[in-house]
């Protein structure tokens, strides 16, 4: 009787460990993924975009505007054949992450800061200061859902966090 307490133990023990196991791979391909589409946005990667974004993605900009897949790959190859700007940046950084898994979803949330600076300021005859810098944060959720075996995007959402 006592043995089989201990096995029943040992087999629950070993299903945590792999289920957590488990987990962090999820998590870690889903992290992953996430830096391949801040990426495929910033260079301007139409075709790694087109990878990542399910075909019914849906988005809703801090502006409360609502966008589909098709609105952002052509921002994207628009974005990629337009001559470089007179910016500096932007500098995005993304923290404050949380990560949620529910099986096959998953809820991703976080904090983006955006720093930039216009040249042209720069270049204005006898200005000394440096340009000034623009920083805007935003809060984030994306939801990834895993399907016929891979995780795509589906659904993002960004609001503005206040300036104080």
């Amino acid at each position: 009787m006592k043995s089989l307490r201990i096995l029943a133990f040992v087999v629950v023990i070993a299903n945590v460990c792999l289920a957590q196991n488990e987990m962090t791979k999820t998590e870690n391909a889903l992290r992953e993924l996430d830096s391949k589409l801040s990426e495929a946005l910033s260079k301007g990667d139409p075709a790694a975009l087109d990878q990542i974004l399910g075909d019914d993605y849906v988005e809703v900009d801090s502006r409360g505007l609502m966008t589909g897949k098709t609105d952002l790959m052509a921002l994207v190859r628009a974005r990629a054949a337009a001559p470089p700007s007179k910016s500096v940046g932007p500098e995005v950084t993304i923290d404050d992450t949380k990560l949620r898994t529910y099986g096959d979803i998953a809820v991703l949330v976080g904090r983006t800061t955006t720093r930039y600076q216009f040249m042209e300021y720069q270049t204005v005859p006898g200005a000394s200061t440096p340009a000034p810098e623009s920083v805007i944060q935003e809060r984030f959720m994306k939801v990834y859902a895993k399907r016929v075996g891979r995780w795509q995007l589906i659904a993002s959402m960004k609001t503005a966090i206040a300036k104080q």
